[in-house]
């Protein structure tokens, strides 16, 4: 079948809303998926229409007060920015930024069905846990960290897992993060149920500090104050991330002097509520 603009964009843009397997930030209904894919294959602007409708219509949809989390003050302040944001993307963006097949998309649609929260330099989806195979990948010193970091969490999930929206960098910043780190502190804090915070990322890798030390904070903050840095895997298609800003590191990594390599944090809640970073530098605006 076929979907018509005049007809059926109304029930495209309903089908968000059908309740989703997955925990991932970016799972949606699989008839809406079909529907999208359909759509990209068969009409000749593909599903761009139809996906900026459904930007609006979730616009217009959303409620902070259907969170099914509790908020504090400051990260209900950040979706302030975010819908503004969101407004003008609906407006301004080109056809070819509303697939489903660009992931910077997929996070603005997590935004606005309460899978993606924000807490300023990155999101977090608040469905997710540790994967055990970090046990094995590190060898048996790694095995050692692993049990050590989910028995200070308490278990392996839920976690908020971190992500970089690539459209949104402007707190991406040591003093950004820091106020990251506080508004994931205040999260947990009227959240008890979730265990602490895990991402995975080339940026906390310990040897990036030889290539980019200006990065370094990034896994140092963390680590100091009671975050398990784990081994995740070899980057070797430089697909991560690592080379799409920095020239240098894309000049090391054609000449074989750098390698991108995958870390996972696993930051249990315990110590994040201790609030150690507070040592390095207050983030402005807090006492």
């Amino acid at each position: 079948m076929v979907l018509h603009m005049t007809t059926d964009v109304e029930e495209y843009c309903a089908l968000a809303l059908a309740p989703v397997a997955g925990t991932g930030y970016a799972a949606l209904p699989e008839k809406l998926l079909a529907l999208e894919q359909e759509l990209s294959t068969k009409e000749r602007r593909g599903a761009a229409p139809f996906n900026k409708r459904l930007l609006i219509f979730l616009l217009q949809e959303f409620s902070l007060s259907e969170s099914p989390w509790k908020l504090p003050k400051c990260v209900a302040l950040l979706y302030g920015a975010q819908l503004k944001r969101l407004q003008f993307t609906a407006t301004n963006k080109p056809d070819r930024y509303f697939s489903f097949q660009n992931d910077p998309f997929r996070k603005d649609l997590a935004i606005l069905l309460h899978r993606l929260i924000p807490f300023g330099a990155e999101f977090a989806n608040p469905h997710s846990g540790i994967p055990r195979s970090l046990a094995i990948k590190g060898g048996p010193r790694q095995a050692i960290r692993f049990l050590r970091a989910t028995a200070a969490s308490r278990g392996t999930r839920p976690f908020l897992e971190l992500h970089m929206h690539p459209e949104v960098k402007e707190a991406f910043h040591p003093a950004g993060w820091l106020e990251c780190y506080e508004h994931l502190a205040d999260f947990l804090q009227l959240n008890p149920s979730l265990r602490g915070v895990q991402s995975t990322s080339w940026f906390l890798d310990p040897k990036l500090v030889r290539v980019s030390p200006r990065l370094a904070y990034l896994r140092e903050v963390p680590e100091q104050c009671g975050a398990y840095i784990l081994f995740a895997g070899a980057d070797r298609e430089g697909k991560s991330g690592a080379l799409a800003t920095s020239p240098t590191r894309r000049r090391l990594y054609a000449s074989g002097d750098y390698q991108p390599r995958l870390f996972t944090r696993i930051w249990p809640v315990a110590h994040i509520l201790r609030r150690q970073w507070r040592q390095f530098q207050p983030p402005s605006g807090r006492d």
